[in-house]
């Protein structure tokens, strides 16, 4: 089996998996969103943990350096209730995670911009314009959730889903295309050298 039917086999696999999650999402949305809802979680109080063991480290103002052991301390009890929820609660209680999860965007957004501010006083000048898009960011998908938190989270699932399987049909199509064409010869061209003997 040559390299190139092994890559066309392997891409057809992950198509075939990608249209099947696809499916599988689509069919049982609400308990993908609890394994969303976890993973998030699970984000926030890594990135919690991270804020308050380096916020120490960073070169800022006193008011940056108070809003970030905040957002710290806020991430890691947004990111438990949400684990603890997803896998306790009823799903009623998903509404007021959502809004939970908005708030804490908003603070989130919050700081970003007031890291942006203060960016160009120390040596991470470079990082302002990351700092707003993080801002700009979290803010809408702020605004999102507090307008219809659950059914934009079902949407952007649907989305995915969607997703996956239109992406999962174009590899499998691709391989299957591929296959069934027969790989060009390579050519190979020799060069003669002309030696002149001297008579």
């Amino acid at each position: 089996m040559t390299t190139r039917v092994k890559g066309l086999i392997k891409m057809l696999l992950i198509g075939v998996i990608a249209i099947v999650a696809g499916i599988l999402i689509i069919n049982h949305t609400d308990s993908f969103l609890k394994i969303i809802m976890i993973a998030a979680g699970v984000g926030a109080v890594i990135s919690g943990a991270y804020t308050l063991i380096g916020v120490s480290k960073w070169k800022y103002t006193d008011l940056t350096k108070r809003l970030a052991i905040i957002k710290g301390f806020e991430s890691l009890a947004v990111g438990i209730a949400a684990v603890f929820i997803a896998l306790f609660a009823a799903d009623a209680a998903l509404t007021v995670m959502v809004y939970i999860f908005a708030i804490g965007l908003l603070f989130s957004a919050c700081v970003s911009f007031e890291n942006a501010v203060v960016a160009k006083n120390f040596d991470i000048a470079d990082m302002k314009s990351q700092f707003i898009l993080e801002g700009v960011i979290s803010l809408l998908i702020a605004i999102l959730l507090f307008f219809k938190p659950v059914d934009t989270l079902v949407k952007v699932v649907q989305v995915l889903s969607i997703g996956f399987i239109v992406i999962g049909a174009i590899m499998v199509i691709v391989a299957i295309i591929s296959m069934c064409k027969k790989p060009k010869a390579d050519t190979i061209v020799v060069e003669a050298e002309v030696v002149n003997k001297d008579k």
